[in-house]
């Protein structure tokens, strides 16, 4: 057993490990915020800033697509510092272009919400933006780099720190404004750390061309982003217009301890598969190993898609212990935001393979397709509540995760993907199975007990039924311990 654990750490796991630990504090940090912020804040006013916090978080993920992308992927024979010049420049332009458009969003506010206090909110961060910019730029040169323990190190103590600062300030009394001081103090300590910590900076002015270039070859991806934005929250500015902030509350209250737990997978899975596929394509490897994008979503999804199907059936007990007996009525929601998250993997994997093989395009044209059915059916879905539009966006989600695997999946990655569904199925049904008996057996426990008894025969399901996989866990790890190429 000591000696496939140590194989396995050494053909790459180690960095899969790190980078899944990275998210486990960090959304540690962010649900802990959580669990505080529900205790202290009601549905409606938690609703506020879940409507402000969709539209700052459109502005701010637009700082981790396009130039961000264009850097990673840059040829290492090119002009490396009017290469970064340009990028950087892009960045920034973005970022004053979404500063300005949330300030007009923020005075619009009053007109298009229900209930008051969402303009308050967006004015108040609207400037994070620009100060985001930086810390997307030095994130993009320390991956570049090859870097990737530092940069998960960094992102661990900026986030754990910021939640801690959010916690206190929440403690304190100070309400959802605790929650917009926490986007400040990650942004500012992420900036600090990054470049302090990161490649030394090597810049030159950019020619207005190569900034044009960088913004035209990212025009597509922040069309992405904007599609995915809608398919993600829709919900909580559809419900915000046509019932109330408390109804986007507990749609965003349940989406977000989803997403807490999911995205110590998700994120890390699409962060890791662009940054590993890009290195292979710049070292011109890309041909000669097929099917590596299947083996990295099989990965990932080997401890993901358990740990989501398991809050999908313990939903009922871990939503009133974990947010309150208050946030019951989230319980639903949750279930059905965990299958969502489950797509959500497939879907990053399979983006980072469409964008360094330079088809963006179809990862546009999906996204646009599932904002379109997301924002439709959303609407038709509003008048049910919470759970109809979280059923409206997880079956686009679901739709949406088959036509990107199959945009992205070639002739030659079809052996790779049938391991990987093997390498996953085993200990899904594994860990599930186990839950789902000890459920039967324990259900009428304590509730902490009836919890903790399934959870732990789960864990030993998934170990027993993981062993048979683990060469396969191993050929999946390898691919990311080649070293990028020194820039």
């Amino acid at each position: 057993m000591k000696a496939r654990v140590l194989r396995f750490a050494r053909a790459g796991g180690g960095t899969a490990v790190i980078a899944m630990a990275a998210r486990v504090s960090g959304q540690f940090a962010m649900v802990a915020v959580t669990l505080v912020a529900t205790r202290h804040l009601g549905p409606a006013v938690f609703g506020v800033f879940a409507i402000a916090g969709a539209l700052v978080m459109l502005a701010r993920t637009m700082l981790y697509t396009g130039p961000f992308e264009y850097l990673l992927k840059l040829p290492h024979d090119a002009d490396q510092p009017r290469g970064a010049g340009a990028c950087l420049a892009a960045t920034m332009l973005v970022a004053l272009g979404w500063t300005l458009l949330l300030l007009a969003l923020g005075l619009a506010a009053p007109f298009v919400f229900k209930g008051g206090g969402v303009a308050a909110v967006i004015l108040a961060l609207a400037p994070s933006v620009l100060l985001g910019a930086l810390a997307a730029f030095a994130e993009s040169l320390m991956l570049r780099s090859g870097a990737v323990r530092l940069y998960y190190a960094i992102t661990v103590l900026a986030e754990v720190g910021a939640g801690l600062a959010a916690i206190a300030l929440l403690l304190a009394g100070w309400g959802l404004w605790a929650l917009v001081l926490q986007i400040y103090a990650r942004t500012v300590l992420m900036a600090l750390a990054l470049g302090a910590l990161g490649p030394p900076l090597v810049l030159a002015l950019p020619q207005r061309a190569a900034v044009t270039e960088v913004l035209r070859w990212s025009v597509s991806r922040f069309g992405s982003v904007l599609v995915t934005f809608l398919a993600n929250y829709s919900g909580d500015l559809v419900l915000g217009v046509v019932l109330s902030p408390a109804a986007s509350g507990l749609y965003r209250a349940a989406n977000r301890m989803v997403t807490a737990l999911a995205d110590m997978f998700v994120q890390p899975a699409g962060m890791l598969a662009l940054t590993t596929l890009a290195a292979e394509r710049v070292r011109g490897d890309s041909e000669g190993n097929p099917g590596a994008w299947p083996r990295l979503a099989g990965l990932f999804a080997v401890l993901g898609w358990p740990t989501m199907a398991l809050l999908a059936l313990f939903a009922h007990r871990v939503v009133p212990l974990a947010l309150g007996p208050a946030w019951a009525a989230a319980a639903p929601v949750v279930a059905v935001f965990c299958v969502a998250r489950m797509a959500a993997l497939l879907t990053a994997v399979a983006t980072a393979e469409l964008i360094v093989t330079d088809r963006q395009g179809r990862v546009l044209a999906i996204q646009s397709a599932a904002a379109a059915a997301t924002a439709g059916l959303t609407v038709f879905a509003a008048p049910y509540g919470a759970l109809g539009a979280a059923c409206a966006a997880t079956l686009v989600a679901l739709l949406a995760a088959a036509a990107m695997v199959l945009a992205a999946l070639q002739q030659q990655d079809r052996p790779a993907l049938a391991e990987a569904a093997r390498l996953v199925a085993l200990p899904l049904v594994g860990a599930f199975g186990a839950a789902l008996a000890a459920d039967r057996l324990f259900g009428g426990s304590a509730p902490l007990l009836a919890l903790a008894l399934p959870l732990a025969c789960a864990a030993a399901g998934w170990l027993l039924a993981a062993w048979p996989v683990i060469p396969s866990l191993r050929r999946a790890a390898a691919l990311l311990s080649a070293p990028p190429k020194p820039a």
